[in-house]
C-alpha cells in the first residue's frame, strides 16, 4: 500500500494523519478526503506528481497552510 501526501485547500490549525480520498485528486484539481471524521478539500503537496489519487486510496494529510 502506497501512501501519497497531500495538503488541505485551507484550515485553521496544523493537521497530520491519514485519510482517505472521496473525490478523485489530480495533480492540477483538488479532490477531498475523508480525514478526521470529516470531509476536506485536499489538494497535492508536490505539484509535480504523475499520477492521480482515486476515492478509497489511502493518504498521508500535512496542513502545512499559514492563516
Amino acid at each position: 500500500m502506497t501512501l501519497s501526501t497531500l495538503s488541505p485547500s485551507f484550515g485553521l490549525t496544523t493537521f497530520q494523519g491519514r485519510g482517505i480520498v472521496e473525490r478523485t485528486i489530480t495533480p492540477s484539481t483538488p479532490g477531498r478526503v475523508y480525514f478526521q471524521a470529516s470531509y476536506w478539500p485536499a489538494r497535492f503537496l508536490q505539484p509535480d506528481a504523475s499520477s492521480d489519487l482515486h476515492p478509497g486510496a489511502p493518504v498521508e494529510v500535512v496542513d502545512t497552510v499559514t492563516l
